[in-house]
């Protein structure tokens, strides 16, 4: 006996079952339902994408994009922040920048009627070697300037350290006979004035200032004797 005489005989020998036709029935509606649910249909509508979880499937890109709505849109970016109106202003053209280091605060100069000369002055005793020659020449220089303040604060200063020829100076040009209005470092004329520093030059040796002195109490004595009341109380200095 052939294999398949065997496998014949043996499937008769099985027991027969009796169920009917039923069993085969439903497995074919299964595998047919099985086959539709699988090959989608040419008319699958938009909302069938939605897979069973709920979630959106991804968009196809033949497919038109869809407008973003308030859920999908990215969130705006903030704004640029706009320019501090406080910053500190640019530089002009050419100019450096500040370099933020002080620069050293200069003194204030004096600029007061006589300062020139007392700063002369103030020069020399700090170096303690006083020149009356010189104060005498930087004086003449003052008055030839029109500094007539600083002219007799060095005049004033040399007479007083001895210097002869800075009290004549002095003496002429408050004397009535002998003084120039324009340039006078006295603002009027003034006999006592005048008298002081003929005297002084006088102590000091200058001759000339020896022969002025003479001249004056003269001339005074002749105005004190024609009723002159200046020269009157300086006359009665002079006693």
């Amino acid at each position: 006996m052939d294999e398949q005489q065997v496998e014949n005989e043996l499937a008769d020998t099985q027991p027969e079952h009796r169920g009917g036709p039923w069993k085969a029935i439903i497995i074919v509606i299964i595998a047919t339902l099985i086959g539709v649910w699988l090959v989608p249909g040419d008319d699958e509508s938009p909302g069938s994408r939605e897979t069973v979880s709920g979630q959106q499937a991804a968009p196809s890109l033949l497919e038109p994009a869809a407008p973003a709505t308030d859920a999908t849109r990215p969130p705006d970016t903030a704004p640029a922040s706009a320019p501090d109106i406080e910053q500190a202003p640019a530089t002009a053209a050419g100019e450096p920048a500040e370099s933020g280091v002080v620069s050293e605060v200069e003194e204030p100069v004096d600029t007061s009627p006589g300062a020139r000369a007392r700063a002369l002055i103030a020069e020399m005793r700090g170096k303690g070697e006083v020149r009356v020659d010189a104060v005498f020449d930087a004086a003449n220089r003052a008055q030839a300037d029109g500094e007539l303040a600083d002219a007799y604060l060095l005049y004033f200063f040399a007479a007083r350290e001895g210097h002869g020829g800075a009290a004549l100076t002095l003496g002429q040009q408050a004397d009535p006979a002998t003084r120039d209005p324009a340039s006078s470092v006295f603002e009027s004329a003034d006999l006592t004035q005048a008298h002081k520093w003929y005297q002084i030059a006088a102590q000091n040796g200058n001759d000339e200032g020896r022969s002025r002195l003479a001249d004056l109490r003269k001339r005074v004595e002749e105005m004190a004797a024609n009723g002159d009341p200046q020269a009157q109380r300086v006359a009665l200095l002079w006693q």
